[in-house]
């Protein structure tokens, strides 16, 4: 032993050791906030990176090893939307006449099956969707009733086509489940509610808490006006056959916006996670998407003003969608016998005499 040596005591010798593990704690402390910084903040993103790093990054987020599968479908997805989109523009009887029609949604609801077998890993005891959140990623709730969606959508692009619409006629109970009892089946599916997200300000950075509340507000508002008028109203008006191929060409591009707005919006989420694009600027992207869809709407307008009726209907539909899920099953079910009747006349008479709506229909 060296003169002037002293042998540490077992105390002396563990400070070290607790030193080193307060210094990795505040570090990781130090680097969770510069994340939640990068997260929350609309500055920078892909930007930032050079021209190489963003092939890198691409590279990698479409061809990992790991969710093969479902990276390549997502990149299909969006290779297929692009396409169908310049057709749609360019050349609309191309568009019409092309597979995209069918391969375009089918894609998007194979997306969903995949991501509900790959993302396992997402949390799963919360009722929020996580999708209104620049702290916490989406849940797997969410991912699942993100397939309800899809297949929704995926009905509208077939039941708008000729060859798709006289096909869903025959089969009787498929038109009949998706036209008048879509919300039936959504049972089936689990739900996350707006609400939730709402009200459940941990989720969110308190910069951007005012613009979550104002985006959760506007989604939530659009999805009433969609589901009862982009869903149902135009669903009875196809059913009644009164949709005619000028405005079939405006649904298109209303499928097209929804499409994005159903099946790209969860990429954006990706590229926020990922600190490519900021909160604020994927949910702007994303409202943008859905609220498009209102310039198809303007394009259709003659469909409301031929279709009074059927205004009515839907907007009795909307204010009962505020009351108990059984009592809008209920509405459904009467909607159902009055449109069944326009179609085929399968009321006695004197039972239609007593209908205030004069429902009718240009069906051959």
């Amino acid at each position: 032993m060296l003169a002037g040596y002293a042998e540490p005591t077992p105390v002396q010798k563990r400070i070290p050791a607790v030193k080193t593990k307060v210094k990795s704690v505040e570090k990781d402390e130090i680097e969770d906030k510069e994340e939640e910084s990068l997260i929350a903040d609309d500055s920078g993103g892909i930007s930032n990176y050079t021209p190489i790093r963003q092939l890198v990054f691409l590279g990698k987020l479409f061809f990992g090893r790991k969710f093969f599968v479902h990276r390549v479908s997502g990149l299909i997805y969006l290779l297929q939307y692009a396409l169908a989109l310049s057709l749609y523009l360019y050349d609309y009887d191309l568009f019409y006449n092309s597979p995209l029609i069918w391969t375009l949604p089918i894609n998007g609801v194979f997306q969903t099956i995949t991501a509900i077998y790959t993302f396992t890993f997402l949390p799963r005891n919360t009722k929020e969707n996580g999708y209104f959140s620049d702290r916490f990623t989406m849940s797997f709730q969410f991912v699942v009733e993100n397939s309800f969606f899809a297949l929704i959508l995926f009905f509208h692009w077939i039941y708008f086509h000729r060859i798709g619409y006289d096909w869903l006629q025959k089969t009787g109970l498929i038109e009949w489940t998706f036209v008048f009892f879509p919300y039936v089946v959504r049972t089936l599916w689990p739900k996350t509610r707006f609400r939730d997200s709402f009200e459940n300000i941990k989720s969110q950075t308190p910069r951007n808490q005012v613009f979550y509340k104002f985006a959760i507000t506007l989604t939530k508002t659009f999805y009433i006006w969609a589901k009862h008028y982009m869903g149902y109203f135009l669903n009875y008006a196809r059913f009644l056959n009164r949709i005619d191929d000028v405005e079939v060409k405006n649904i298109y591009l209303m499928a097209i916006f929804s499409s994005f707005a159903t099946t790209i919006s969860i990429f954006l989420h990706t590229l926020k996670f990922r600190k490519m694009i900021g909160p604020r600027t994927s949910f702007v992207i994303y409202a943008a998407s859905y609220l498009s869809t209102f310039y198809s709407f303007y394009q259709v307008m003659d469909i409301f003003t031929k279709s009074l009726d059927l205004v009515l209907i839907c907007f009795v539909g909307l204010v009962i969608n505020y009351s108990d899920a059984h009592y809008q099953h209920l509405y459904q079910g009467l909607v159902f016998g009055l449109l069944m009747d326009a179609r085929y006349k399968v009321l006695p008479d004197l039972f239609r005499e007593y209908i205030p709506i004069p429902l009718g229909n240009n069906h051959n």
